[in-house]
């Protein structure tokens, strides 16, 4: 895919491991650091694209799980 083909913006989901069952603890949110280390990540910025936003949330199905919705945006 060429540049010119590829989208103004792009948005990825990843998801945490849920919680063993019983376990207490609270879900750990993404942080910056770990969603720019994701390999699909940088196959996007290797594309030209630059982190524009992140949001984690808490799973509906599985409140000890974490999603992330990651934005990219393509640099101009």
């Amino acid at each position: 895919m060429n540049a010119a083909e590829l989208p103004a913006t792009k948005i990825l989901t990843f998801l945490s491991e849920p919680a063993a069952a019983g376990s207490g603890a609270a879900p750990i949110p993404f942080t910056q650091a770990e969603i720019l280390g994701f390999s699909e990540v940088k196959a996007w910025l290797a594309k030209g694209y630059e982190l524009e936003s992140f949001e984690n949330k808490l799973s509906p199905k599985d409140p000890s799980q974490v999603i992330v919705l990651v934005m990219l945006a393509r640099l101009a």
